[in-house]
């Protein structure tokens, strides 16, 4: 194995070449391009860039009615929907439910045998590919089966599919891998320094990784090789998001960081928490959670714009459909993407609406016109899973 200074003096050389003629933009254009036209929620972060968008969907605007509630156990991962069928991680399981009636389809361990799962589905052409209990699994969506597994420890992080189905990407600990998605055959694996326990952005050329060590990777999707490495000054737990030529992360020194074209820092704000459970990128503004408080921030520059109480502490990523801002935490807030009426961070009649979910809402996805979300209240054992329909 190489030596750290071995390691970052072979990814400054490749970064060099790599990004040669490379342009860094971080427009709403490019946002939208990154998210694509999917208008379900079929990966963590809603697509392999993590950008927690959804420019072409039409989510609720004027309130919430209530589809179905299930009761679904601790909440570990944020849902994926694809097609007829949403994913709920739940600490011990993750369980397959139909989208029209909230029908349980399949469980992944039904046993109950203690296994720990903290990551979401990443799901692809019929196939939901699960990372958890120490292995990475290809399950056949319509029946649950097992198509191929591959052992690996310290599994945190969701995959991550390639561009058009072009490979699988895993974080497993220091490991970062890429597997054949149709065998779960590995075709290149690298190790970074620190753990790497969220998932990571693909955009080819470029796997983009953070660790907890504070370190943000850049590697080539085909080979695996370094292009460059960061080093921020505090820990990360926060999933990498990509725009354009961008990367935008949380870091635990309370600030989200915007990194350029070799890895160089374009800007940083401090919001006060780590944007632990994800950042989003739109409408040329960055929404980051900071633990109380959702902000928005420019894009191009990190200025502040505005920021609104979620009213709980936790993980409250952000999920942006259209020209809307949906938020959880003492209850479900949809807000306007500019956040309102007033000047600076002042604002008024930021929500579109807010809804009182009977307790604790916690991360959200959207599909297809319907959100859903978890949330934890004094019934259906303290946990339940929720689809809500515009009202």
């Amino acid at each position: 194995m190489p030596s750290r200074r071995q390691f970052i003096a072979s990814i400054g050389t490749a970064a060099a070449a790599g990004f040669s003629g490379c342009s860094f933009d971080s427009g709403d254009g490019d946002a939208a391009n990154a998210a694509g036209d999917e208008t379900d929620w079929p990966t963590a972060g809603h697509d392999r860039q993590h950008t927690r968008y959804v420019p072409a969907g039409s989510g609720p605007r004027t309130g919430v009615t209530e589809r179905w509630r299930v009761d679904a156990g601790m909440v570990s991962a944020e849902p994926v929907v694809s097609g007829d069928t949403v994913f709920a991680t739940v600490g011990s399981d993750v369980r397959a439910f139909d989208v029209e009636s909230g029908q349980e389809r399949w469980s992944l361990d039904p046993g109950n045998r203690g296994a720990t799962y903290w990551a979401a589905p990443a799901v692809y052409d019929g196939t939901a590919y699960i990372a958890g209990d120490d292995l990475v699994r290809a399950v056949d969506v319509a029946s649950g089966e097992v198509q191929w597994s591959r052992e690996y420890d310290h599994l945190t992080a969701a995959p991550t599919v390639g561009y058009e189905g072009s490979g699988l990407f895993v974080a497993a600990g220091e490991l970062i891998a890429r597997l054949d998605r149709e065998t779960g055959e590995t075709e290149w694996q690298r190790r970074v320094f620190g753990q790497v326990r969220q998932p990571v952005a693909v955009n080819p050329p470029f796997v983009i990784a953070a660790t907890e060590g504070g370190d943000v990777y850049a590697l080539g999707t085909s080979e695996g090789d370094g292009y460059w490495r960061t080093a921020l000054p505090d820990s990360v737990d926060c999933t990498p998001t990509m725009v354009g030529r961008t990367i935008y992360v949380g870091c635990f020194d309370g600030k989200v960081y915007a990194l350029g074209q070799r890895g160089q820092r374009r800007w940083s704000t401090a919001i006060g928490g780590f944007a632990k459970g994800g950042i989003g990128v739109a409408n040329g503004t960055v929404y980051a959670d900071g633990g109380r408080e959702l902000h928005a921030v420019a894009a191009d520059s990190g200025e502040k714009q505005w920021r609104v109480g979620v009213g709980t502490i936790g993980d409250h990523p952000p999920v942006i459909v259209g020209d809307t801002v949906y938020v959880g935490g003492d209850r479900l807030r949809a807000l306007e993407a500019g956040g309102g009426i007033g000047v600076g961070r002042f604002r008024v009649e930021a929500a579109r609406f807010t809804a009182d979910l009977g307790g604790d809402v916690g991360p959200l996805s959207f599909a297809n016109g319907a959100l859903y979300a978890h949330v934890s209240d004094d019934s259906h054992d303290g946990h339940s899973f929720v689809r809500l329909d515009a009202e």
